[in-house]
């Protein structure tokens, strides 16, 4: 061995050692921060939720107001009154309310079908044969035909009777349509009826 090998083997660390030093760093202090913020966390929702209890417990609820009703106020020492007896205190009455009254529902009237064909009522096309009937610009078949109502078709009576024009044995009643046409229309095809919105 020449003397070079023994001085750098003297003064030569071993790798390991270098190692093990290096890698003992101890516990990290991150972990004790977050630890700590971790228990702060804790503790103080632990205490708002002992604070939210007690402040529940310290609140009474306040008696509704009822209308009519005067607060009730203490009685306090009678005074003395100039002779020297005592006055006795008035109490305030009591007020009474009046029960409310639910009132009963009528029967709504069941509307009844007129008898005869009025001015101001309302009828109902018929005996058909559910072809509808001609409306005519006048109290007869000699007159223009405005328009066809259908069958079932409600309409209003304006005026009337009439009898007809050209002699014929119909009796004529002067209607508004539901499309609002005005116009003459036979007896033999109206029946009394209670209206369209009823």
């Amino acid at each position: 061995m020449n003397w070079y090998d023994q001085k750098t083997r003297r003064t030569r660390r071993p790798r390991r050692i270098e190692e093990e030093d290096s890698a003992e760093i101890g516990f990290p202090i991150l972990w004790v921060l977050i630890g700590l913020l971790a228990a702060m966390l804790i503790i103080g929702l632990v205490s708002l939720g002992a604070l939210n209890l007690l402040r529940r417990q310290a609140i009474t609820p306040t008696p509704p107001f009822i209308a009519g009703l005067a607060p009730t106020q203490p009685i306090l020492d009678a005074p003395i009154s100039d002779d020297g007896t005592e006055a006795t205190p008035t109490i305030p009455p009591v007020v009474t309310l009046p029960p409310t009254v639910t009132p009963i529902p009528s029967a709504t009237p069941v509307p009844q079908v007129p008898k005869t064909i009025e001015i101001g009522g309302f009828a109902r096309i018929v005996n058909t044969d559910g072809y509808g009937v001609s409306m005519r610009a006048g109290p007869g078949t000699n007159n223009a035909r405005l328009e066809v109502i259908p069958e079932n078709a409600n309409v209003e009576i304006k005026d009337g009777p009439r009898e007809s024009e050209n002699l014929e044995d119909y009796i004529w009643w002067f209607v508004i349509a539901p499309n609002g046409e005005e116009g003459w229309i036979a007896t033999d095809f109206l029946e009394p009826s209670i209206g369209p919105n009823r």
